[in-house]
Formats: structure tokens, C-alpha cells, sequence
């Protein structure tokens, strides 16, 4: 019908239901009388007739034959109306007002006080009528229903169907009865409102009636009705043709558009075999992103409006809006943060987009400190993977418009509707001109044409949805020969006057964000960092094994020389020569047997299936060989130099017997009976104790750990050892030495064959029973207490030391820095055997961690994997535990519950290193600080098993894979600080010293101790805050600190102390190839970076890095260069490589771990920019980001934020890496730990003072500012780039 049908009904059955050329008056308010003040009943009444009377009198003299009020009209006006033959309908909704008043012509009144020309206000239709059908949501002429069969005992409800025949066999009431019978009447016939009344039809809960208002102009509309089911089925059947008549509608609009642009389909398009989504042509959307179960976007937040087919599948209803990022710029400079906007069925026409947002000069810039016009401004629509640029220009010459009026005339229909006329009169007033531009062939393609009625009219939102989705139309210029692409290769103007809007098109690439969570352990990396350490070991030990041949090849010709001399003892001489003969098969055993050791375990380990071992062994294996050597060299020097200074004293009574007589008891002689004395006490001892023969590896898979049985490299910890662990535990609180401890760490560095095991492993013959080994070790045991008891007595004799003699003792180490190298002659220099400080008291399992006094994560590599740290962390774990449960239980409840405990667990650990001689070198000490606390952080973010599962328990195989529930994660924690370098961190300001980890997962940073002490105040709060991003799914970028701690050494030797504050943090950039780094702190004053030669910095940045990781791993692994290994390089170059090469040929991964190798020492070339720089990459615009990272980078940014801001930190800012292979953003806020101090308050005073009007604000702010500060900056850095896909 061409009107309007509505659901309603007159306010009295007498009124007129039927009426020819009705004319039709809307109010939008009611026909009510206010009652105000105290007055009578009969006085009241009075005023609320005569005032009644007024405004229908009023109502009269329009002549109106329909009322429609959207409220309540009083019993009197409705009387008085219905004498005055005036249908009256109430309670009309506002939108279906308009919609009768845009149909009709009406003007929907305020209030009929002022009116007095009914003419122009009435609203006209040739036919005013009321409708009745029966209500076939609750009857049915069937027995079944969509409910199923209906009884007597549930027809009353009114959710349930009526079975008219069903109820006609019942007894039923008598009104129940007439409304069957009503219902049975009526079936499926449509009676006039009049008929329905007088026939007695007109039944409460039986009909149903309609208003139709016929007979309005067609083009302003029309009205369908839907019969014949029931109300769901008929909502259903409602979309789909309002679908179909809009598909049809803009099919007929987009064709003018297509036509108009010149564009056609390639010869060689296909019709996708997949169903069309789009009521566009050549429109696919594709499926969703990673597979993300979503319903698109159609418009609608609520649930009715995003409501699915039957079916519950994706069908083309669901496609009819778009989402876009619009952003205004002027040149480099936002004018209004990046803005989604929503274009639906209901949007503008693309000619109103023109006309008011692209040709209005008098429309001005939101931003109150910009204010210039469209002109001056660009502006972008960004959806998807394009970008559509739109920009103004001002032409020389306006388009002409001669032709204007004989196009219309050939393209427009002529209508008679004044409404049509008034829109042409419109559009030619200003006339919208289009041509296209090839940017591939450089010519105007298409002719100057003025846009028709279509396409002016023509949704802008499908506009946009042709223009980012259409990828095979090609322009259709045979004239120009140009058939390139219209979407990329063309850029469209349209024309008004003498401005041209410009539409140009580019493709994006949206970035995903990632925040690192989990911080995997590299296995690769270590197991091929080992492995060429043993390479090094290799090359290294062979040139110190030729260094032993030499020194014994010098003291034996020097011992041979003697025996001409018949004065010296031929006993004497050949007891010198027999031990350096012992020397020597030592000596070229412990070469062989290293070799053969390391050959093995390269081979074991360099099998594919790398699963079946465990590589703590391998791990280890490298420091154990370098600790075997170091004890084995130390002990040979010992016995060399006893030789050497027998040799020296019979060179001395050779001298003195060819001068003079040899008188008994003289010095010299006695010289040499003492040194051969001290030559066979050295015998006896290490003959006793070392073995060197008998080494052989482990053969128990179970015990990989063990890689040497003998003595040389315990398993365990020694008796001395664990005296003094004792001894060392209990004194900890004293934090100065005793000299008991200084004894026990003598008989630790000196003795350690005085071990259990290594006496059974020296005594324990390779083939034999259990019951001998028993044995032998029994006896080990024995010699073991009685060999540390003689060592206890000899060296308490020298316990007492005055005051003089450590002044004494002072001065002489104070004049003997670095010149006990030559002091005897006859000992070898041990090279890189004697760094990394290998007397040191190895940790738990007989895990050796080195010291290097540059390197601070060493020393807190050390004191976790001492015995030490151990147990005071039990303790801390038991206290914090009551109930008896093993401390290695790390499931989720029980981490969450250590992670938010209140009570402090600081470790503070001490551990000295002494020389051969018994004389303290270094004393260092470490604090953890919440070690407890921490250690739950470390479970949660770095336990890749914890995270998959509610409890860890659960997957106890997967779990204790690596080496245990607990130790997975500290082990392989310790590993990694275990080795690192100095790293030269670029674009910070605060001048605080990095270093990383050579595997590249933690950044260790040196803090002050106003920082320290602040974290340590507002740890609970970060411990509480980690917890829920963990175990709540909190959306966070934080990066993650992992520890702190406070370290410090005093090395008696160059008597450097020093003592400093760090904190173990994630590196976020951990495996990630990463070209750009930016630190953003949303602020633009000196955030910019001042770079004079780029390429000049980059290389010298580069080359520092080199120097830097040399010198580390020279400390680490390679031998100085006066130790003569590269002269002995080329000897042991086949072997060397030979290794390496099955190495590799096993492992395909070792590559790839070589290849990240190299990335990593680049990675210090990558200068890290700020504000300014990021705005200058980004030509001022905000970086795109899909629309899930953003919003779950938006979600991080609001909490971290919140959170820093409550604990009162600022300065903090985030830390953006470009993963251009993954087109990821690694992100993560970082130096949160300053606090808005009284500092800080000056420093902000400081730096306002000097400000000027319209400078940007200081970096320094109150917090809550920061915060807003930094939020709005994020915002304005970076954009969502919505699809088809993004929900609201």
C-alpha cells in the first residue's frame, strides 16, 4: 500500500473508521489539564471543562478529520472531539510520527495555541480506515500448534497457541465460548473496523487491528504487509525483503556510480564458487581472522538488531554496516584524535558527504587551537588493510556548466512532485563534477561528468565499502588504451566550483601487538654455547699441557746437569727426576683423557633426538672439565715448584762445595733436605688423593649429573665442604669472617681430594663387586678424617695473627699487586683455567657457577645456586607454609598464595675466595631481596607448563621433563645469568649501566638506592597487581622484573670495593628480529634524538658491542694472548672442527641459534628513538594496529597506568619494538620504579620555570596527570584499523 499501516485502534468505537481524504492533524504532546494550588472539587472541575472547551474549539477550527497525540488526551476532550466527528488515536510513538508526517505532509505540533492556518500544518491521504484480523499468534484452526497439542487446562495462557477446533468440543465458559467462536468466524478474513464492531467480532485477545492511512505519494514510500504465519517466522521473512528491497535500491544507485566512473570487469573474472555476502558487486569479505568465531559488525548494539538466521550462519544480512578509523590532519599534526565512526543503511548520501563535509569552507576544525578549514585539511578513512586520503584543493578555473542543464534532462526522469522538484533545483545549485586520474599511465582517464540523482543520492557507506573491497574493477578508458586497476592505480576527483576533492587509495599492513608473557628457555642455545666451550677447552687446555712439557723439560735438563757434580746426592737427584717423570704421565693422560671426554660427550649430545638426555649434564660439563684442570695444574705447580726449588738448592751446594769445604749442617744442604722433604710430603699427599687414571665418566643414565667419578669433580659436596657450609650458614648474620672459615675455605681450595667420593673413585678398581667398592670406600673415609685432621693441625698453628701482623700482612699485598706472577719461576701460568674464580664452594647438585667480578649477574648467578641461599629459602617456605607439604609443590594455588604473601624474605649471602696460600682474595655479597615473592613471579612467567593448565600437578611428566617442578625454572634461571656482558643501551637519559645475558633473555639494570628502596616499599602492591594479570587474566604490558637485588665484592688484591643495586628484568625483545626501537613517554619536549653521522655512530655502536663481547667471553672461555694459544691454534684446528661439524651435522637447530647469535650483537646498533622520532616515522599520523591489539593494548595501557598512578610512580614510559617479519609491536612499559618524590618536585619546579606560553608541559608531572598525559598520547600514537569482523 502507499501509506503507512501501524498497530492501533481509535479511543471510542463510535468514532469513524473509514474516511475519504482524510486530513490528518499530529500532536506530539497531550490534550491534559494541570491541576495547581488548592482549590475545590466542583471549582476544579469547572476550570478543567472550560479549559477543554478552549482547546478543542481550537482543534475545530483547523478542521482536522484524524488526530494523532503521542499522549494521553483527557475524558472530556475525547467526549468533545468524538461530537465533532474527529477520530482520535492515542499514544503514538515519536518515530512512527515522523515517518506519518513525511508520508502525509503534516507537521507534527508542539502546541495548538499559536496556530491559526490549518492548510499548512494538516497532513492529506485519500483514505483514513481501520482494519481487523484475527490474531494468529495465539489461534490455529489445526490441532497442533508450534507448542505442540494445546488441552483445556492451558489455553489461558496467553504465551500459548488456541486450538479453535480443540476448544469448540470443550465446555468452556460462555465468553470464553463467544471468543471461539469469534476466533472460528473470522478464520483468515480482513473486516472493515466498522463490520468487526457491528457483527459483535470486536473480541478482547481475538483480533487484531490496524490503521491504514492510503493514498500518499508514492516516491516518499510505502507500506508491505505480512500475513500468514506466525510472528517469529513472519520477523524473519520482514528482513529478508527489507534486505532484498535495499539490495535492489543501492544495486540501482551503485550502477549509476559504476557507470559514471568508467569501470568494468576484466575479461577473466570468475564468480567466486562461495555465496556473495555484499549487496555490491565484486565484494568479498573473506572469512574471519584466525579463525575468530564473531558475528560482524551489522549496526546494532543490542541484541535484537544482531540477532542471526535460523540457521545460525554468517548470511549477507549481517553485512550491511562498516566501521572507519577517520582522522583529520593538517599536514604532520593531528587535529582530533583517530575517531571509529559506523556508516549503515541510515548513513549520509555521498553527495551530502561532498557538499558538507569536503565543499563547505565555512566548516572549521573541531580543535580549538586550529580553526582552519576543510581546506587546510586532510582527512583519512582507514578500514581493513587501505587507506582513503581525502584532500581539497582549490582548481585555477572553475568547472564549467554550460552542459550541466542538457545532462540532467537526458539522465534525470521529470517528476511533478514539488518535493522532486525541489531536490533537482538543489542539486543543480550545486553541481558535482567527476573524472579519474591513472597514476600508472599519468593521464585523465574518464571525461568530466556531473554526477547523476543516483549517485548523489547513493549511501556513502557503501561508497566506502566498493571502494576497500573492490579489487578486480578496471577502468574502462579504450581511448586511453588504460585498463589498470581502479582501486590502486586511480585517483578520483570530484568538482564543485572551483574546488576538487582528491580520493586517493594505499595499502596498509596492520600490526598486531605482543607482550611477552611467557620467557622461554632456549635449549638450543645453551646446548651449542657448551659444546663450543669445550671446543675452546680443547684448543686452550692443549697449549697449557705444552706449557707443563716445557717447564718439566727445563727442570729435568737442569736436574740432569747435576749428576756430574759429586757433591749432590744421586737419591736426591733421581727422586727429582722420578716425580717430574709422574708429572709427565699425568700430565699426558689428563690430555687424553680430556679428549676422549669431550670427544664422547660431543657425540652424545650431538644426536637428533635430544629428548633422551638430560642437558643439565651437558650445561655443566664445561666448568666441571675447566675446575678439573684448574685443581689438576694448581697441584702440578705445587709439585714443580717443590722440584724446581730442590733443584735450585743442590745448584746452591754444587756452588758452594766447588768453593768450599761442605760443612754438616750447612744452610744450603739443609735447604735441600727440606725441599725433598716437601717434594715427597707432595708426593705422598696427591699420589693419596688423586687419580687421575681412574677418571672416567658416569655410565648411570640415572645420574647424569655425575660426569666425573673421582674425586677431581665430586658430585657432592666434601666433607670439608659441608663443614663449612655449616659453619658459613650459621655466621651468616656476622657478616665478618672468622678464622675458622678462612681455614676451611684453605682446605676447600687446597684439598678437595679429601672427599668420600674421590677416595672411592681413586681406591675403586674399574671391574669389581659392590662389596669391594663398599670397601674401598670404607677406607677412603678413613684416610679422608685422618688427612683433614693433620691438614687441621698443621694449619691451626698459625691461627693467632696480631695487630702488627695484619698491618704487616696489609702493606705486603698493598706493594705485591700484580707481581706474583714471577715471584717463582718454576710454576705455569694457568691462563683462563685460573679466571672465573674456581675455588669457589660449588652449589647445590655440584653446580659450578663462575665469578667475574664486570659480570654481576654471576655473583647472583653463584649465590642462588649456592647451598647457602638454599636453605634460608626452605626455611622462608616452611614459615610461610605450615601444613607439611614438600616445598618442590608449585601448583597455581600455592604460587598465587607465595606471590601475595606480606612478610619479607630477604636472603642476604655471603662467600669469599681465597688463594692457594690460604689468603682471602675477594669477599662478595649478595641480597635477594622478597626472594620468596620473586620466586613466584619466576613460576608464573616463566614456567611454560604452568600456564596451560589450572595445576601443575596435573602434568607432572610434562613438569619434571626438564629437571624437577621447582628446579625447571630456577635451574634454567641461573643458567642464564650465569654468563653476560656489558651492554651500551642507547637513548636513555638516567645514565644507569646495563648489561644482558649472552642468551638474551633478562637485561640486568644498576639502579640507586632511592629506587630500590621505593620498590621495595610498593613491592606488595606489584606482587598483587602480578598476580591478577597471571591467575585473572588482567591485561597488562609491563615488563616484567623478575628480581632485585643489592651486590657488592671487595678484592683484596687491586682493593677495588664496590657495591651497587640491580634489577633482573624480561627482556621483551627476547627471540624477536626487531629493526626499530622507540622509548615513548607521551611527552614531545626534548624527546627527540640528536644523531650527527648515523651511519658513522651505528658503526662505531657496533664495533663497541664487538669489543665488548670479546673481552666478556675472553674472560669466560678464551685464554689471553700471552698464554701462547694462537701459536698452538693451527695444531688443534682439525680437531677443533672436526668436533664442531658433528656437532652441527646432529643438531639443525644450532643454524638457526647461530644466526639469532649474530642478531643479537646487532641488536646494539639499533638506536632507540623517542616521541619525536616516532612522530617523524609516522609522518604524524597513528600507527595502525588490528582491532583486537588494540584493544587489548588500549585495555593494558588504562590498567598499568591506573595501577602506577595509585602506588604515586611517574617517568615510567613503554619500550615499542617493530617485528617487521611478524608486523608485531613487542611492547612493555619499563622504569616503573621512581616514586613522586620530593626530587621530583623540585625537578618539576625546575624545569617549568624556564617554560614559555604554548611550550609543551615538563616530563616531570603528578602522577595522576602522567597518567592522563600518557593514556591520551598512546591514543594519539596509535589507531585501531577496523574490518567486517570488529565488533563494538
Amino acid at each position: 500500500m502507499s501509506g503507512i499501516a501501524f498497530r492501533n485502534n481509535v479511543t471510542d468505537k463510535k468514532m469513524s473508521t473509514n474516511i475519504n481524504n482524510a486530513k490528518i492533524m499530529l500532536l506530539s504532546g497531550g490534550i491534559e489539564f494541570t491541576r495547581t494550588g488548592r482549590v475545590s472539587l466542583d471549582a476544579l472541575l469547572e476550570q478543567e471543562e472550560r479549559y477543554m472547551e478552549i482547546l478543542v474549539t481550537k482543534i475545530f477550527k483547523l478542521k482536522p478529520n484524524v488526530l494523532l497525540v503521542a499522549r494521553s488526551v483527557s475524558r472530556r476532550a475525547q467526549e468533545l472531539l468524538k461530537k465533532a466527528n474527529i477520530a482520535l488515536i492515542q499514544y503514538v510513538k515519536p518515530a512512527l510520527m515522523t515517518r506519518i508526517a513525511r508520508q502525509t505532509g503534516a507537521t507534527v505540533l508542539t502546541s495548538i495555541d499559536h496556530v491559526t492556518n490549518g492548510a499548512s500544518i494538516l497532513g492529506h491521504c485519500r483514505r483514513f480506515r481501520l482494519v481487523t484480523f484475527r490474531d494468529n499468534d495465539r489461534w490455529v484452526d489445526g490441532v497442533e500448534s508450534d507448542t505442540g497439542s494445546q488441552t483445556a487446562s492451558t489455553h489461558s495462557e496467553a504465551s500459548e497457541k488456541k486450538c479453535v477446533s480443540s476448544l469448540l468440543l470443550e465446555n468452556l465458559p460462555n465468553h470464553e465460548r463467544q471468543a471461539v467462536l469469534a476466533a472460528k468466524k473470522l478464520g483468515q478474513e480482513v473486516l472493515d473496523g466498522r463490520d468487526a464492531v457491528v457483527s459483535g467480532l470486536m473480541k478482547r485477545g481475538v483480533v487484531k487491528t490496524l490503521v491504514m492511512i492510503e493514498g500518499c505519494p508514492k516516491q516518499l514510500g510505502c507500506t508491505v504487509i505480512i500475513r500468514g504465519a506466525t510472528r517469529p517466522a513472519l520477523k524473519q521473512v520482514k528482513k529478508v525483503l527489507l534486505f532484498m528491497i535495499n539490495a535492489a535500491y543501492n544495486m540501482k544507485l551503485e550502477t549509476s556510480y559504476v557507470i559514471e566512473r568508467s569501470a568494468r570487469l576484466p575479461t577473466t573474472y570468475k564468480i567466486p564458487p562461495a555465496l556473495c555476502s555484499s549487496s555490491s558487486l565484486c565484494v568479498d569479505f573473506g572469512q574471519p581472522p584466525n579463525n575468530r568465531k564473531i558475528r560482524p559488525w551489522n549496526g546494532s548494539q543490542k541484541e535484537e538488531g544482531r540477532s542471526s538466521s535460523i540457521s545460525g550462519k554468517i548470511t549477507p544480512l549481517d553485512h550491511q554496516a562498516i566501521l572507519i578509523t577517520s582522522i583529520w590532519m593538517t599536514g604532520q599534526t593531528q587535529c582530533c584524535p583517530a575517531e571509529v565512526k559506523d556508516y549503515s543503511m541510515q548513513d549520509v548520501s555521498l553527495g551530502q558527504f561532498l557538499r558538507d563535509s569536503c565543499f563547505n569552507l565555512a566548516l572549521k576544525c573541531q580543535n580549538p587551537s586550529c580553526k582552519k578549514s576543510v581546506i587546510d585539511h586532510s582527512l583519512s578513512f582507514i578500514h581493513n588493510d587501505g587507506v582513503i586520503n581525502i584532500t581539497v584543493e582549490r582548481m585555477d578555473n572553475p568547472i564549467p556548466i554550460s552542459g550541466l542543464k542538457k545532462q540532467l534532462d537526458s539522465n534525470d526522469t521529470a517528476s511533478t512532485s514539488k518535493q522532486e522538484k525541489t531536490t533537482e533545483d538543489k542539486d543543480a545549485d550545486a553541481p558535482i563534477a567527476t573524472w579519474t586520474f591513472c597514476t600508472k599511465c599519468q593521464i585523465v582517464v574518464t571525461p568530466l561528468q556531473f554526477i547523476s540523482k543516483q549517485t548523489w543520492q547513493w549511501s556513502f557507506g557503501k561508497f566506502l565499502e566498493v571502494y576497500f573491497y573492490n579489487r578486480d574493477a578496471i577502468m574502462n578508458a579504450p581511448g586511453h588504451g588504460c585498463s589498470c586497476q581502479m582501486q590502486s592505480k586511480s585517483i578520483l576527483y570530484f568538482g564543485c566550483g572551483n574546488l576538487a576533492a582528491r580520493f586517493s587509495y594505499e595499502r596498509i599492513n596492520p600490526y598486531s601487538v605482543f607482550c611477552r608473557r611467557h620467557l622461554p628457555f632456549d635449549e638450543n642455545f645453551h646446548r651449542l654455547h657448551s659444546l663450543q666451550d669445550l671446543e675452546r677447552i680443547i684448543t686452550t687446555s692443549s697449549t697449557l699441557f705444552e706449557k707443563f712439557d716445557r717447564q718439566i723439560e727445563i727442570i729435568s735438563r737442569e736436574t740432569r746437569e747435576l749428576f756430574d757434580s759429586a757433591i749432590n746426592k744421586p737419591e736426591h737427584l733421581q727422586a727429582v727426576l722420578s716425580e717430574l717423570n709422574l708429572v709427565t704421565v699425568e700430565v699426558d693422560n689428563a690430555s687424553k683423557v680430556l679428549q676422549e671426554r669431550v670427544s664422547a660427550v660431543t657425540a652424545k649430545y650431538s644426536k637428533t633426538d635430544q629428548k633422551l638426555f638430560n642437558d643439565e649434564a651437558l650445561f655443566n660439563f664445561p666448568w666441571y672439565s675447566r675446575r678439573y684442570l684448574f685443581m689438576l695444574s694448581v697441584a702440578w705447580n705445587e709439585r714443580l715448584s717443590a722440584a724446581g726449588q730442590a733443584v735450585s738448592a743442590m745448584k746452591k751446594v754444587q756452588y758452594a762445595g766447588s768453593s768450599e769445604g761442605i760443612v754438616a749442617g750447612d744452610a744450603s744442604t739443609d735447604d735441600v733436605i727440606e725441599s725433598m722433604r716437601r717434594m715427597r710430603s707432595l708426593q705422598e699427599s696427591y699420589s693419596r688423593n688423586y687419580n687421575v687414571r681412574n677418571m672416567t665418566m658416569s655410565r648411570n643414565p640415572k645420574d647424569e649429573l655425575g660426569i666425573f667419578e673421582g674425586n677431581i669433580l665430586p658430585d657432592g659436596q666434601t666433607v670439608t665442604l659441608e663443614q663449612e657450609d655449616e659453619e658459613e650458614f650459621l655466621s651468616d648474620q656476622e657478616i665478618q669472617f672468622d678464622e675458622e672459615d678462612v681455614d676451611a675455605d684453605v682446605l676447600a681450595s687446597r684439598n678437595r681430594m679429601n672427599s668420600p667420593q674421590g677416595r672411592s673413585s681413586r681406591s675403586r678398581p674399574k671391574k669389581g663387586t659392590n662389596r669391594e667398592e663398599s670397601d674401598d670406600l670404607d677406607t677412603s673415609n678413613m684416610v679422608s678424617e685422618h688427612t683433614l685432621m693433620a691438614l687441621s693441625e698443621n694449619q691451626g698453628k698459625s691461627k693467632a695473627v696480631t695487630a702488627g701482623g695484619a698491618v704487616k700482612s696489609a702493606i705486603t699485598r698493598f706493594f705485591n699487586r700484580g707481581g706474583g706472577k714471577d715471584q717463582d719461576p718454576y710454576i705455569v701460568d694457568l691462563g683462563m683455567f685460573g679466571k672465573g674464580r674456581p675455588r669457589l664452594q660449588p652449589g647445590i647438585n655440584g653446580m659450578i657457577i663462575p665469578v667475574f667480578d664486570d659480570q654481576p649477574s654471576t655473583i647472583i648467578a653463584h649465590s642462588l645456586a649456592s647451598s647457602d641461599y638454599d636453605n634460608q629459602f626452605k626455611q622462608f617456605i616452611s614459615a610461610s607454609q605450615p601444613e607439611s607439604r614438600p616445598s618442590k609443590d608449585f601448583s597455581r594455588k600455592d604460587i598465587e598464595r607465595r606471590m601475595l604473601g606480606r612478610n619479607k624474605s630477604h636472603i642476604k649471602h655471603t662467600f669469599r675466595d681465597f688463594d692457594a696460600k690460604g689468603q682471602q682474595l675477594c669477599k662478595f655479597v649478595c641480597t635477594t631481596f622478597w626472594s620468596v615473592q620473586f620466586n613466584s613471579v619466576r613460576q608464573a612467567f616463566m614456567n611454560p607448563n604452568l600456564s596451560g593448565s589450572k595445576d601443575s600437578s596435573a602434568n607432572d611428566d610434562v613438569a619434571n621433563a626438564f629437571s624437577g617442578s621447582k628446579f625447571d625454572v630456577e635451574r634454567s634461571y641461573i643458567r642464564s645469568l650465569a654468563t653476560s656482558f656489558a651492554w651500551a643501551a642507547s637513548g636513555g637519559k638516567s645514565g644507569a649501566s646495563f648489561s644482558r645475558t649472552t642468551d638474551d633473555r633478562f637485561v640486568i639494570k644498576c639502579i640507586s638506592r632511592t629506587e630500590l628502596q621505593m620498590f621495595l616499599d610498593c613491592a606488595p602492591a606489584y606482587f598483587e597487581y602480578l598476580s591478577k594479570a597471571f591467575f585473572h587474566g588482567l591485561p597488562t604490558v609491563l615488563c616484567k622484573i623478575v628480581g632485585v637485588y643489592q651486590i657488592g665484592y671487595h678484592n683484596r688484591v687491586t682493593g677495588k670495593r664496590t657495591m651497587e643495586q640491580v634489577a633482573v628484568m624480561q627482556n621483551i625483545f627476547f627471540g624477536r628480529n626487531i629493526s626499530r626501537i622507540f622509548d615513548l613517554k607521551g611527552s614531545l619536549r626534548g624527546r627527540f634524538t640528536r644523531q650527527g653521522n648515523p651511519e658513522k655512530e651505528t658503526d662505531t655502536s657496533e664495533s663497541k658491542q664487538e669489543k665488548n663481547i670479546s673481552s666478556t667471553r675472553s674472560d669466560s672461555y678464551s685464554s689471553s694472548s700471552d698464554d701462547g694459544s694462537n701459536s698452538s691454534h693451527d695444531d688443534y684446528e682439525s680437531d677443533g672442527s672436526s668436533i664442531v661439524e658433528s656437532v652441527r651435522k646432529g643438531q639443525h637447530s644450532n643454524a638457526k641459534t647461530a644466526r639469532d647469535s649474530e642478531k643479537k650483537e646487532k641488536k646494539a646498533s639499533i638506536p632507540t628513538l623517542l616521541d619525536g622520532d616516532f612522530l617523524e616515522f609516522t609522518n604524524g599520523r597513528p600507527l595502525p594496529l588490528t582491532d583486537r591489539a588494540k584493544a587489548v593494548f588500549h585495555m593494558s595501557i588504562l590498567n598499568d597506568t591506573l595501577f602506577l598512578s595509585i602506588i604515586n610512580v611517574l617517568d615510567y614510559s613503554i619500550l615499542v619494538g617493530i617485528d617487521e617479519e611478524k608486523m608485531e609491536l613487542v611492547v612493555g612499559i619499563i622504569d616503573f620504579m621512581r616514586q613522586y618524590d620530593i626530587l621530583k618536585q623540585m625537578e618539576r619546579v625546575g624545569k617549568s620555570l624556564p617554560m614559555v606560553v604554548g611550550s609543551e608541559a615538563p616530563t616531570i608531572i603528578q602522577p595522576p596527570l602522567y597518567k592522563a598525559r600518557f593514556t591520551n598520547a598512546m591514543e594519539r600514537y596509535f589507531m585501531t584499523v577496523p574490518s567486517k569482523w570488529t565488533s563494538i
